[in-house]
């Protein structure tokens, strides 16, 4: 039934019954639908192989049911597959929910100002004033981020250095790292390239020159 209904709308869909099969399509994928039994184990399983899609429980039950379902099994969200008229639709909207940045900056004012900025996006945003407050975020694969957007100045270990400890652990395959510093260009596109990051944003960029002066 959803192979009928979604591929039509142009989505290319893979089926299986255990979640290891589709390990092979883990990073690509941006959305697993799983049925209530396997949500906890096949969500855990392929994030752990790169998947950084949306995770839904989808059954034939009511939204509430699933949406507590979702939240005690670490989905994202869920798809009530009935009525199937409007399954698509439907789909399409569990799909598009709000993705999770954590936001790692030891100045207290920068780090609201930019998940202010990000909520206002559309955005779910979490905040950390260290490293250490930031690693208990992303071990837990139910308050683990889809995006760090991460400072490089910190006490203590800094953003270069939690970049590289993020990239180089397989468990955290899904994770995009985006350094929002208030650097130089040149030095926080070089450290992209060392560090292994996705990119970068300077906080002059993002909100404003003050907050650049006094972050």
């Amino acid at each position: 039934m959803l192979r009928l209904a979604l591929e039509p709308g142009g989505h290319q869909v893979v089926a299986a019954r255990e979640a290891v099969a589709l390990v092979p399509d883990a990073a690509e994928a941006g959305a697993l639908l799983v049925e209530p039994p396997r949500v906890r184990q096949a969500v855990a399983l392929l994030r752990d192989r790169g998947f950084a899609g949306r995770a839904l429980v989808a059954a034939d039950r009511p939204p509430e049911e699933l949406a507590k379902l979702a939240r005690s099994e670490g989905a994202d969200g869920f798809l009530a597959l009935a009525p199937d008229d409007d399954l698509l639709a439907r789909f399409a909207q569990a799909v598009g929910g709000r993705r999770r940045v954590l936001v790692v900056d030891d100045s207290e004012i920068a780090a609201r100002m930019i998940a202010e900025e990000l909520t206002g996006a559309g955005f779910e945003v979490v905040t950390a004033n260290d490293v250490e407050s930031a690693t208990s975020q992303i071990v837990k694969r139910r308050t683990r981020p889809d995006l760090v957007l991460l400072d490089i100045n910190m006490p203590n270990v800094n953003g270069a250095q939690f970049c590289r400890f993020i990239k180089k652990n397989d468990m955290f395959k899904s994770i995009r790292v985006i350094f929002c510093s208030g650097d130089t260009r040149e030095r926080v596109s070089k450290l992209v390239e060392e560090c292994g990051a996705d990119g970068y944003v300077l906080k002059g960029e993002l909100l404003g020159k003050w907050i650049t002066e006094n972050a």
